[in-house]
């Protein structure tokens, strides 16, 4: 018996795994999960940028919509200035402001006096190019220093002191 070969089945563990050693099978399957988890997490990504690039040019595009042409805008400004004149779009990002006036209080020794009593100060309608850097009748205005504008009747006092203004020169 001594050269009788001793049998030993290795094979019976091939089919059993144990808690240790996961399966080639589980790896796969975490695997394909990962990977359906980063396609949908790209996939919603994608479709996200597309609702907000959408909702955005929708946007940016009626606001220049409401712009009337045939009338001249009032355009208030985030600093506090407001002007007058006939506005446009130029891009999503800037607007384009032409023949341009603007607002000013008369200074003279009268108007301080009548300013110190209940008396409402006077203003002047002004054109936008005498001042001493010598500007254009034209702004370029970056949409986010606007905070609104609006359409001017037509028979409004700075429209109708525009067209005046205008007649004059």
């Amino acid at each position: 018996m001594e050269n009788v070969p001793v049998h030993v089945n290795h094979g019976a563990s091939a089919g059993r795994h144990t808690q240790d050693q996961p399966s080639n099978g589980r790896k796969g399957n975490k695997r394909k999960g990962l990977k359906k988890l980063i396609v949908l997490s790209v996939v919603i990504i994608i479709v996200a940028a597309a609702i907000a690039l959408a909702v955005l040019t929708t946007y940016r595009s009626s606001v220049g919509s409401t712009i009337d042409s045939s009338k001249y805008q009032a355009v208030f400004f985030t600093n506090g200035q407001v002007y007058f004149g006939k506005l446009q779009t130029l891009n999503g990002n800037y607007m384009r402001l032409t023949n341009i006036y603007y607002l000013q209080t008369k200074t003279n020794e009268a108007t301080i006096q009548e300013t110190s009593t209940e008396s409402t100060p006077d203003v002047q309608l002004i054109k936008l190019g005498d001042e001493i850097h010598g500007p254009t009748d034209e702004m370029i205005i970056n949409n986010d220093q606007i905070l609104f504008f609006e359409n001017l009747k037509p028979d409004g006092r700075v429209t109708q002191s525009i067209l005046t203004s205008q007649t004059n020169q």
